[in-house]
């Protein structure tokens, strides 16, 4: 048990690494494209599309999962800190259930939108050119299935009492604001 949380960390930081390579090329990209504007008159023809369909969607979806492995999502705790141990595990594994129900949902949806994209090989017009969007679509099931699969999985390592192998964020450490 405690391997497929290895394996799930190891997924979320390739994840981790892809964002961190789309935020360092759409900086390129972009930096490159005022350049030629402003010192070239000539910029990058493309640039508003494939930062918008490119860059963007992949740094958003594929962060999902490594989000949900750190536990940083926004949540409140207010009154459930209060209750007994028990209790928040209850409610920890009913919102982990949920979770994976919404994203799941989501992750279908996103699937069946990138099939639809991928056979009919969505294209935008940016000026004079074309340019294929479709393989961006992907990125949505992918990210969302890696979020619904290290939530499904908590849910059954704080079920079983297992230790379950995420590099979670530690609850202990110091923030910023504290």
């Amino acid at each position: 048990m405690f391997m497929i949380g290895r394996l799930l960390s190891m997924l979320a930081k390739a994840s981790s690494l892809i964002g961190a390579l789309c935020v360092i090329a759409m900086m390129l990209h972009v930096t490159a494209d005022v350049a030629g504007r402003y010192l070239f008159n000539a910029p990058l023809p493309g640039t508003i599309v494939v930062v918008a369909n490119y860059y963007m969607i992949f740094l958003v979806f594929v962060a999902l999962g490594v989000a949900e492995e750190k536990r940083a999502h926004i949540s409140v705790e207010f009154v459930t800190d209060m209750m007994p141990a028990r209790v928040q595990t209850g409610f920890s594994v009913f919102s982990g259930v949920l979770t994976v129900a919404v994203i799941g949902v989501l992750m279908i949806a996103g699937y069946s939108e990138a099939v639809k994209k991928t056979n009919i090989g969505a294209t935008m017009e940016q000026g004079s050119q074309m340019i294929e969007v479709w393989q961006s679509y992907w990125a949505i099931p992918v990210g969302a299935g890696l979020m619904a699969l290290i939530a499904a999985y908590r849910v059954i390592a704080t079920v079983t009492g297992q230790r379950n192998g995420l590099n979670e964020t530690d609850i202990n450490a110091k923030f910023i604001n504290d």
